[in-house]
């Protein structure tokens, strides 16, 4: 007669890893929006003439017509594949399997947002993308045919100047908000490299940690994000031309770190929603759990001020 084996189930369930999704919160929210919204319309101020001093040389003075402007971002359906629970599955183990799938897929869709976020923040006017200029270093960024791209160029003190010489000439310094800098795993530990970079363990300014902020350098509070692929999310051809959300890692694209103020970056995002169809026909009483959200993200002007990106340059 055959031995039963028994079986102990663990209460440690080892979970799906997704990467730092934090930063897309550090924007102009738009929240709550109606699966609807496929379109966000912000207005924007025009010009109204320079300030003058003196006595002017004739009366009445020219009067400027004050006129405003509106530009929009659109929004799209963000969703995760559905999933059946079988209940067999679901009495057998010890920890509650339909909430942790709810929650896998809610992970999967917040990671899809982020990824959003990253592409469409990234800038295309030339004049706000510039490149790493260090020693050659490895690159650990995984590209289409596998393998990683190659080497480098590392991030220098010179560079990190440059982005905040950029910045600061956009005339962001009197905005109410901060300033955020979204770098690789390679970038970050370029910048541990760097005398003058502090992080937040020898500070011991734990808070900062618990939000995701690994260190503060030249004003820029630094996070980190890794994907499958090793980058933020962000990559750039050598032509300057930012990649699409899906498109394959070629050998010579240069991943993106994004640096921005929180106020010329925006995001819309509505509420996550969770359709649960209990017993469902013709799946032998599995639960079909299916869960969406509507999101969009863009630059908060037109012109694309107070956001810049530094890309790993070739080496």
């Amino acid at each position: 007669m055959a031995e039963i084996s028994p079986i102990k189930y663990s209460k440690e369930l080892q979970k799906q890893l997704f990467p730092d999704n934090s930063f897309y919160k550090k924007a102009v929210q738009e929240t709550g929006i109606a699966d609807t919204v496929s379109k966000v319309e912000r207005p924007y101020q025009g010009s109204i003439g320079k300030g003058k001093s003196g006595e002017p040389a004739s009366l009445p003075l020219q009067v400027n017509v004050a006129k405003d402007d509106s530009d929009n971002y659109t929004t799209t359906l963000v969703y995760a594949p559905p999933i059946a629970v079988d209940l067999p599955g679901e009495f057998a183990l010890n920890y509650n399997k339909r909430q942790t799938k709810q929650m896998q897929q809610a992970s999967i869709i917040n990671t899809r947002c982020a990824d959003i976020a990253a592409v469409n923040w990234g800038p295309t006017t030339a004049t706000n993308i510039l490149k790493t200029s260090g020693a050659a270093r490895a690159s650990n960024v995984i590209k289409a045919a596998g393998g990683v791209i190659g080497n480098r160029k590392a991030v220098t003190k010179a560079d990190m100047i440059k982005v905040h010489n950029l910045i600061t000439r956009m005339n962001i310094s009197g905005l109410q908000g901060q300033l955020w800098g979204l770098v690789t795993a390679d970038f970050y530990s370029d910048l541990l490299a760097l005398a003058e970079f502090t992080d937040y363990e020898k500070t011991g300014q734990a808070s900062k940690l618990a939000e995701g902020v690994l260190g503060r350098i030249m004003g820029f509070n630094i996070m980190v994000r890794s994907t499958d692929e090793q980058h933020t999310g962000l990559v750039y051809s050598t032509a300057y031309a930012k990649n699409a959300i899906d498109a394959s890692v070629l050998t010579n694209d240069c991943p993106g770190n994004l640096f921005w103020h929180d106020k010329m970056t925006a995001s819309a995002e509505g509420m996550l929603k969770t359709s649960v169809n209990l017993n469902a026909p013709g799946y032998l009483g599995a639960t079909i759990i299916e869960s969406w959200v509507r999101f969009g993200a863009a630059h908060a002007r037109y012109d694309q001020k107070g956001i810049v990106a530094l890309l790993e340059e070739n080496a």
